[in-house]
């Protein structure tokens, strides 16, 4: 982001390929539908500097403790073409994962349906990539400047507005918000892209809501957009992935 992370996003770009591309993105991290209405007064920068100093207190712990996360997930991935915005494909992919924070995935294709027709789960395969750097760990500082900016009402919850800027421009950055609610410091949403892109990726960009597992946020739904220009092969497409994880586990 933030692939099926505790403790912010961290975008991880795992691109999908039978006969096309597409991203599947959890955790992770590294990650929102759309901010809550009601802006606050802003955050002055001392004040920014100490939430931040409790937040990074609050996930460093976690990210000793786990290794990652292991999840299931429905993924509903449609292709457009994307000047046109003509939808080409509608595809349907259910998959078992595992997430760790600092090492390639394992990923397990369980179900596979593309255009309404079932197809062999084996015809979906996928190329993993080195996962993204965590926002909220104990190199966060490294790759990134924070700042709290203000408070949002996300849904029923008073939140602080985190911008994440990356000091590198690659993938394996995350650019973007996230939103930590004002009483726990729980991330209950991500919204944003990578700090660079890569060919074929012309654009990218992923928002996913966090729930508890074990008192750690993970990711438990998103919306990923993917715009890929290949000539011939894959010229000018936008790929929308929408992610429900049904069960994830902490991987001790």
């Amino acid at each position: 982001m933030p692939e099926h992370r505790p403790g912010g996003p961290t975008l991880k770009f795992k691109i999908m390929k039978t006969s096309h591309f597409t991203v599947i993105c959890l955790l992770l991290a590294l990650i929102l539908l759309f901010p809550g209405l009601g802006l606050s007064a802003t955050i002055s920068p001392e004040e920014s500097g100490r939430i931040l100093s409790r937040i990074y207190s609050k996930y460093i712990p976690i990210y000793a403790k786990y290794r990652g996360v292991e999840s299931t997930s429905k993924n509903i991935i449609r292709e457009y073409d994307a000047g046109t915005r003509a939808l080409k494909s509608t595809s349907e992919v259910t998959v078992r994962r595992k997430d760790y924070f600092y090492d390639e995935p394992e990923v397990k294709v369980l179900f596979y349906k593309k255009d309404g027709r079932d197809k062999a789960p084996s015809d979906y395969r996928s190329r993993e990539t080195k996962p993204g750097y965590l926002v909220f760990d104990q190199k966060g500082t490294d790759h990134y400047t924070l700042k709290i900016m203000d408070k949002k009402m996300i849904g029923k919850r008073e939140c602080y507005r985190i911008v994440v800027v990356p000091k590198k421009a690659t993938a394996r950055h995350f650019r973007g918000e996230v939103f930590c609610t004002t009483d726990t410091l729980d991330i209950v949403r991500t919204v944003g892209g990578a700090g660079g892109l890569e060919f074929p990726i012309k654009h990218f960009w992923a928002a996913f809501t966090y729930t508890l597992v074990g008192n750690v946020p993970v990711a438990q739904a998103g919306t990923i957009e993917v715009g890929l220009d290949v000539p011939i092969l894959y010229p000018d497409m936008l790929i929308v992935t929408d992610t429900t994880v049904i069960e994830s586990r902490l991987l001790e």
